[in-house]
């Protein structure tokens, strides 16, 4: 199990956990974010985690922070705990004149770092293991082409789509994008499996998931990447939820439709722990 440790939360590279009522990050959600998984103070995806954050800074025009730095940080907030989540938030922080941004090089805006440590989602392993409920939201997602793929810091939709879980007794909700296209769940990726053959669902509406990334290029059983509407998510028979930190989690229930869990689920399953996760003692 973790221990408990003083240090949880750094601001630009200091413990503290408040920021500026003026950061934009707040005010616009001016930013993006990467949320990693660490066990014993190493994040194995933690290349495809900068290279993403990287193409997020480039896309809002944001300077991409010191990589060996950010990573010294994540380092000190997980000290001695055997598995934590890390969430790195970069924004613009402070300055310019409401929706536009100061560009002047006489008063430049200094970004916000922010690096924070939370606890190992509980029951992580049941919805591993037996897999979760999920409903078809009604909320759906919109699409922005100078945004696709990012973890930017506007996810007010995702907020609605879990307001939705709730209200209904669910654990996730499938997500579509404006035209119908099967884009994501609330903060996963998805695959389903329509006619014997494993699918991940594109729209440029969805969040380009590293964890998606790492299992695309190395999974034991051939997975294409296309567009998924809902005639095939009505027709699928299993459905698996992506998470860099969550990992590989079924779908036992699509709505009223039961789904299946079998054993090309439970070896992709396999596959992700043993390449991602290391032995840890609990």
């Amino acid at each position: 199990m973790s221990t408990d440790i003083a240090v949880d939360t750094l601001v630009n590279g200091r413990q503290r956990d408040q920021i500026v009522a003026t950061d934009r990050g707040l005010l616009f959600g001016d930013g993006v974010f990467e949320t990693m998984g660490f066990y014993r103070g190493q994040c194995p995806l933690w290349k495809l985690h900068m290279a993403r954050l990287q193409r997020g800074c480039l896309a809002l025009g944001l300077e991409s922070p010191d990589f060996d730095l950010v990573r010294r940080e994540c380092e000190t907030v997980t000290e001695n705990c055997t598995r934590a989540v890390v969430r790195l938030t970069v924004t613009r922080g402070s300055g310019g004149r409401g929706y536009w941004p100061d560009s002047t090089e006489s008063a430049p805006t200094k970004q916000s770092r922010i690096v924070h440590r939370r606890a190992w989602p509980k029951g992580l392993k049941k919805a591993q293991n037996h897999g979760m409920s999920a409903m078809i939201s009604s909320i759906r997602l919109t699409e922005q082409p100078a945004l696709a793929g990012l973890k930017h810091c506007n996810r007010i939709e995702q907020i609605l789509a879990a307001q939705e879980c709730q209200r209904y007794a669910v654990e996730e909700a499938v997500l579509l994008d404006q035209v119908g296209r099967v884009a994501e769940v609330i903060s996963s990726n998805l695959l389903i499996r329509l006619n014997h053959q494993w699918r991940a669902p594109l729209s440029p509406a969805a969040v380009a998931g590293v964890g998606l990334e790492w299992l695309l290029s190395s999974a034991p059983i051939a997975i294409d990447a296309d567009v998924v509407d809902m005639n095939d998510l009505e027709q699928a028979d299993s459905i698996l939820v992506i998470n860099s930190v969550l990992g590989i989690r079924p779908l036992r229930q699509l709505n009223e439709r039961k789904l299946i869990v079998d054993s090309e689920c439970r070896q992709l399953q396999s596959h992700w722990n043993h390449h991602l996760i290391p032995p840890c003692d609990d």
